[in-house]
């Protein structure tokens, strides 16, 4: 029976406030704000191009192989490439923070998260958040800030296991932390082919909320499909209506 409900974060949890495309060149001008305010004088237009071509090629990898390239290593070699030497950890950890200020600012709260999160706690399932990401400072950065953080017991990153859902270690990572069976648990999320595809591998059930246009055929079928968090949540509760099994007080 249910006694977990894991979750993805973007397009799950919270939606960006604006296209893609503008959070995204906000980050770059962010980044650079800061490397020029530390006296690094580079042409804007060249670091910004520079950046997209690494940050491409480790996206296009990171998708071949399902692993995880951190923002710091994209970041380090974008200046290593300008000609600027990186040294210590420290400029590449801080401008990754600096280049990810203003898409924590721009994730959202969908109406019905907190709604739906504070049902799920008060009726006893642990929680947790699974979500591929660059950075794990940003996913943090974003549970916080949304107040999610208090309605789960584990966030689980791509950045820091630099391996990337579907693949079932990461899973696995967050069931672990919980100390739940994947057969007891469910996990929420927009992706079939890294979401429901993953959990499904390992023994999960699996719910799919609909927030953008159908992907390619996958082999993996969700076992409920919704179109908002406030239908996952009948869904788990209907699934565990007669059951036996006891949330915890």
């Amino acid at each position: 029976m249910v006694q977990a409900v894991l979750l993805d974060l973007g397009e799950t949890l919270v939606h960006l406030d604006r296209p893609w495309d503008e959070v995204f060149n906000a980050n770059i001008q962010s980044v650079y704000a800061y490397l020029s305010k530390l006296g690094l004088h580079l042409d804007y237009n060249e670091f910004a191009a520079r950046f997209i071509r690494i940050f491409d090629d480790a996206s296009a990898r990171a998708d071949l192989y399902k692993i995880e390239i951190p923002m710091e290593e994209i970041l380090s070699k974008t200046l290593r490439k300008s000609g600027l030497q990186v040294i210590g950890v420290d400029l590449a950890s801080n401008a990754m923070m600096e280049f990810y200020r203003p898409e924590v600012d721009a994730w959202q709260l969908y109406p019905d998260t907190i709604e739906t999160l504070t049902r799920l706690s008060e009726e006893g399932y642990s929680m947790g958040v699974i979500s591929n990401a660059k950075s794990d400072w940003a996913v943090r950065s974003i549970v916080d800030r949304q107040n999610i953080g208090k309605f789960v017991s584990v966030v689980v990153t791509s950045a820091a296991l630099r391996i990337r859902k579907p693949r079932p270690e990461i899973f696995m990572r967050a069931l672990d932390a919980l100390n739940v069976k994947a057969a007891d648990s469910v996990f929420v999320g927009d992706s079939v082919h890294a979401d429901v595809a993953g959990a499904k591998s390992i023994g999960m059930r699996t719910i799919h909320v609909v927030r953008k246009p159908p992907e390619s055929p996958n082999f993996w079928q969700p076992d409920a499909t919704v179109t908002s968090l406030s239908e996952a949540l009948e869904t788990v509760t209907s699934w565990n209506n007669g059951s036996r099994f006891q949330p915890k007080s």
